[in-house]
């Protein structure tokens, strides 16, 4: 079954858009569908030591989640893939 993690790189901010969220199967997978996907966009500033040491939560409920940036600005979490930032939908 499809999880929701919520990948809290910056505690100062837990729910806020320098965060990561992405669907999968398991947190091993979540943890590849992000470095695959910031890989794409060339995101070089999350590096190894911010993923491992990353708060990880699972089955997030999306309404805990910053009102302001990433609610408007996330993909489907339905979806397999990373939805915030929203690269599960092309």
């Amino acid at each position: 079954m499809l999880k929701r993690y919520w990948f809290i790189l910056y505690p100062e901010n837990q729910f806020g858009p320098r965060n990561i969220g992405v669907t999968a199967y398991s947190r091993h997978e979540a943890r590849l569908l992000i470095v695959d996907a910031l890989a794409r966009i060339n995101w070089s500033h999350i590096t190894n030591s911010l993923m491992e040491n990353a708060e990880i939560i699972e089955n997030i409920d999306i309404r805990l989640l910053d009102q302001n940036h990433v609610i408007p600005n996330m993909g489907v979490v339905t979806f397999k893939g990373v939805w915030f930032p929203n690269l599960n939908l092309y």
